[in-house]
């Protein structure tokens, strides 16, 4: 990993030092699961003008932690499995439609800022988001003129050595399978008592990363070929349940005194 790819993970780390010299840290683990709408950016004019994309829905689901003081800030990270989709409308010759999901392993590490209110809290939060692709599928739909018809092909992401003998697969070359990008967003929070907390998270994700080259990705037996030239664009919305850490082994602790 390059310097510039450890700077998030070194400010986080001055972040949460400064929270525990503070004196007033609490510690939370606890989980999330959402739903997410997903868009492609390409960088390329012609892709631009001849190539229109659409919101492709998808889910994230995973662990988070939480440092903050008592007042106001905090460090939020996530350890998320995600799946974000693609949808390609071609106003071109090649194909009709484009459709497909990626699979990722997500760590997001948010500064929070909280606005404590009377029946609930907010929040607003910035920060990276390093993501790892780990697969692939997706589908092309392309008009045959000589049979008036619409041909289904079904293909999956393959990373390694290319397969040229059926259209099954999809070999993509180069490939940035490592991600970068910068998610902000915010939420409410609703104190249930005991240390334990409901929350909803509203989040915008910005890809820095192309996920690829241009046209890196092909069907070599069929002739379709992928612009990966891409970053991706990421709505999400979220419900989360996490815990006092600390809070939790008193009120175990006083349980068995």
């Amino acid at each position: 990993m390059s310097k510039k790819k450890n700077i998030p993970f070194i400010i986080a780390f001055i972040f949460i030092s400064g929270i525990y010299q503070n004196g007033n840290a609490q510690t939370f683990f606890g989980f999330k699961a959402g739903i997410n709408a997903s868009k492609v950016s390409f960088d390329g004019e012609k892709y631009k003008n001849f190539y229109d994309t659409k919101f492709q829905p998808g889910f994230t689901a995973g662990a988070l932690f939480l440092i903050e003081n008592k007042e106001k800030y905090g460090l939020y990270t996530e350890f998320l499995y995600s799946v974000k989709g693609k949808k390609i409308v071609s106003n071109a010759n090649d194909y009709e439609t484009n459709k497909a999901y990626f699979h990722f392993l997500e760590v997001p590490i948010m500064f929070r800022v909280k606005f404590k209110q009377t029946k609930y809290d907010w929040f607003l939060q910035l920060g990276p988001e390093v993501s790892y692709w780990l697969s692939g599928k997706g589908a092309f739909e392309v008009y045959e003129p000589d049979r008036d018809v619409i041909t289904t092909y079904e293909y999956a992401i393959n990373f390694g050595k290319p397969i040229k003998t059926t259209s099954d697969f999809m070999n993509v070359k180069p490939t940035n399978r490592l991600q970068i990008g910068l998610a902000l967003g915010g939420g409410f929070i609703w104190d249930m008592k005991n240390g334990n907390y409901f929350s909803f998270d509203m989040r915008f994700s910005l890809g820095h990363t192309f996920m690829g080259g241009y046209e890196s990705g092909e069907i070599p037996n069929i002739g379709l070929v992928d612009n990966f030239e891409y970053t991706n664009n990421v709505l999400s919305l979220s419900a989360i349940y996490y815990f006092d850490i600390l809070e939790k082994i008193k009120l175990s602790k006083n349980k068995y005194n």
